[in-house]
């Protein structure tokens, strides 16, 4: 039995401990209490070492999930996912200045942008607008991104003029882990070129290997030489090479579980009153006379049925309106059992105010080891519902605020401010959109990293020429320097 906790019965919800002093709350988890990281090794299945993600092989979905819950971060990814898409996905080279600023110059090419529609006439199941849209989300969750390779028929048996790429599948981060056939459960020094294969199912509820498909992962030194096989692009960790993982998510982690949960504390506690007007103190030497009276009666039991009692003729304990058969052998949860009778049979009392007006519930009182008399005690807890309801509020704008900020997006861009009002200025808005636009390479490489490789594999030459494919955003210019007709709050009138 809890030595603290909360029961709940007709409509009744209190909170009891046992004993005069109150336990030491603790978290239930386990805390680290060293700075360092938490090791990880590969882990078998068949004929595969797998590399975890994370100590439970289960961060992807964590991390999915809270986001998912949380009522800020996915409007706040989908913002970060259109402005890195721009108005779409764009050929183009580049080109340094004279002043060594480097612009853009967009353009079109027949041939390449009709492999690109293609795809899946080819047999990918994507088409290239939208693996490249996938891929940016996938880089906002995890900052890694998984391409299947699909090559063109014909390759294997050397058709002349084929392009070799067909196109690209992206694989859900969810479904994905790195894997070897070496035996490096014990290796000290993992790298991520140690996973040559890849697995792939539904890691949270599958546990062998035929459950899961083995694909093989993409090798950059011989890239055509395996159809099917998996490439993994990254914006690398800094304590890890393996997995790339979302930067902003362990540091805010417990406020996005704090902030998922205050909907959830508001509610339970206008509907279902779960602030417990009442604390019961349990007196030790009560609770330890009910734990050596169900022994005794165990043993009576035990003996009863030894000398051929039915079980109907065994001794039972009745609470109030409960009733219990006590059994032949005492356990722990028998206690428990009784403990809830009693409280049971105190909430109905507590529930039923107008008749039990005058009342008093009996409850014996017993001497304890040192003499001294104990009894149940029953309190009243000042109820205090603004203040309440008002740190909920205040914790869920701090909370706010730090998801915001650690998500880097000023509230003019996000269109959400520190109380939650909408954030009105153009000027604002503008200046911070351009200053995050610059803030996109690094995104923009890891998406089209594998795309730019299959453009390379299928046009060499005009890759070679400096032919890559990126998304189409506006170039970062003072307003003053552009003219009126040609500025960003006109173009959108």
């Amino acid at each position: 039995m809890n030595r603290l906790g909360t029961y709940t019965g007709n409509g009744v919800v209190l909170t009891y401990q046992i004993g005069e002093n109150a336990p030491a709350l603790s978290y239930t988890g386990k805390q680290s209490t060293s700075a360092t990281l938490p090791s990880l090794s590969a882990k078998k299945m068949g004929g595969y070492y797998y590399w975890p993600a994370g100590q439970n092989n289960d961060d992807p979905d964590v991390c999915a999930a809270l986001i998912k819950g949380n009522r800020l971060l996915p409007s706040l990814i989908e913002k970060q996912v259109a402005i890195l898409y721009g108005t779409g996905p764009m050929l183009y080279t580049e080109k340094i200045n004279d002043d060594g600023t480097v612009s853009r110059h967009y353009l079109k090419d027949p041939e390449i942008q009709a492999w690109l529609e293609s795809w899946q006439a080819a047999g990918v199941p994507n088409s290239y607008k939208e693996y490249l849209r996938k891929n940016i989300r996938s880089y906002y969750y995890s900052e890694g991104i998984y391409s299947q390779w699909y090559l063109a028929k014909g390759l294997s048996i050397g058709l002349k003029g084929i392009k070799p790429v067909a196109g690209l599948r992206h694989i859900s981060e969810l479904r994905v882990r790195l894997a070897t056939t070496q035996d490096i459960a014990r290796k000290k020094d993992v790298e991520d070129n140690d996973f040559n294969f890849v697995l792939v199912g539904n890691w949270a509820a599958s546990s062998t290997q035929q459950e899961f498909k083995v694909f093989p992962r993409f090798n950059h030194m011989s890239p055509l030489a395996k159809n099917g096989a998996i490439s993994y692009s990254k914006n690398a960790n800094y304590e890890s090479d393996i997995y790339a993982t979302n930067v902003f998510f362990e540091g805010i982690k417990g406020w996005i579980k704090g902030c998922n949960a205050t909907p959830e504390y508001i509610n339970s506690f206008l509907e279902n009153s779960l602030s417990a007007r009442h604390h019961i103190i349990i007196p030790n030497a009560w609770y330890n006379a009910k734990k050596n009276s169900l022994e005794e009666l165990c043993q009576l039991n035990a003996k009863k049925k030894a000398e051929g009692a039915a079980d109907s003729e065994l001794i039972k304990i009745k609470v109030g309106s409960d009733e219990m058969v006590v059994g032949t052998e005492y356990s722990e949860l028998l206690l428990d059992k009784y403990v809830n009778m009693e409280l049971r049979a105190l909430t109905n009392f507590l529930a039923g105010r107008a008749k039990n007006q005058g009342k008093t519930y009996a409850t014996r009182s017993f001497i304890n080891e040192n003499g001294d008399l104990e009894s149940w005690k029953i309190e009243e807890i000042p109820q205090k519902y603004k203040e309440y309801i008002e740190a909920l509020i205040t914790y869920d704008k701090r909370a706010d605020m730090v998801l915001l900020s650690a998500k880097g997006i000023d509230p003019s861009i996000s269109n959400i401010t520190s109380d939650g009002t909408i954030s009105k200025s153009g000027a604002d808005a503008y200046y911070n959109y351009i200053i995050y636009l610059t803030q996109q390479a690094i995104p923009e490489d890891v998406v089209c990293a594998d795309l730019n490789l299959a453009i390379a594999m299928n046009f060499p030459e005009k890759y070679a020429s400096g032919i890559r494919i990126g998304f189409h955003r506006p170039s970062v210019q003072r307003q003053e320097e552009i003219s009126p007709n040609d500025r960003l709050k006109n173009q959108q009138q």
